[in-house]
């Protein structure tokens, strides 16, 4: 494990980056010296052989050592914004795991909503929750590319959790289960955002998203927020 640590972390985007930033310094710095080393020995040429000066061959051969050696790291600079811009417009949290287990009565079931903040202070509360499908709702901030790019993760938060039937006759006419999943739902800050947010610099957009799926049997989901919103994924039931 602690191998395959250090690899990955010699193998980060970071860790290229900064090898690749200081290659191609290093090489141009190298380069300037090669450029005013071959002029001050052309400069030296037309005065009286005074020693020994480097040949064409020697400074031909220092050269494509020194290009070699910047082609490399650049190789590494753009492996490393590849791989960062890879992980920005792809990366997902965890934000939340779903417990799903049918309940008695038909379009019935109990649902445990595990939060996972970043303190990694677990939340979970079970719900009793009616329709053929369960729903959760919330706010997103999308950062613009460059911001993303970066390293800012979109931003979010869970407002509600609610019940929802395939059919809509069955919408309107049975029974609906809300549940608000934060203390203050007209948040100002979020109204604000809501409003202006758009208007932002760095900002692409803020908007409402929402999520469902099947309720109908024992399952368990994780739900992440990526660059475009929340993601329900299926996993194994636990043992």
């Amino acid at each position: 494990m602690g191998a395959s640590n250090f690899l990955a972390g010699l193998l980060s985007s970071d860790t290229l980056l900064y090898v690749g930033v200081a290659g191609v310094l290093i090489g141009f710095l190298l380069f300037t010296v090669f450029v005013y080393r071959r002029i001050i020995w052309l400069l030296k040429s037309q005065e009286p052989r005074k020693g020994r000066r480097p040949g064409w061959g020697a400074g031909l051969r220092n050269l494509i050592l020194i290009l070699i050696f910047v082609l490399l790291s650049g190789v590494l600079l753009f492996g490393a914004f590849f791989m960062r811009a890879w992980n920005a417009f792809t990366y997902e949290q965890a934000v939340a795991e779903v417990r799903v287990s049918p309940g008695a009565e038909r379009q019935t079931s109990f649902l445990n909503l595990i939060q996972l903040p970043a303190n990694n202070e677990r939340k979970s509360r079970t719900y009793l929750i009616r329709g053929d499908q369960w729903m959760v709702e919330g706010d997103i901030l999308k950062w613009g590319q460059l911001v993303n790019f970066l390293g800012l993760h979109t931003r979010f938060r869970f407002t509600r959790l609610r019940g929802r039937y395939i059919l809509t006759e069955e919408e309107k006419a049975k029974p609906a289960t809300i549940y608000s999943l934060v203390e203050k739902e007209d948040h100002p800050l979020w109204r604000w955002l809501y409003r202006h947010g758009s208007g932002l610099p760095f900002v692409s957009t803020v908007y409402g998203n929402a999520s469902y799926q099947m309720a109908d049997r024992e399952q368990r989901f994780m739900v992440f927020v990526g660059t475009s919103g929340f993601i329900i994924r299926q996993k194994p039931p636990l043992k």
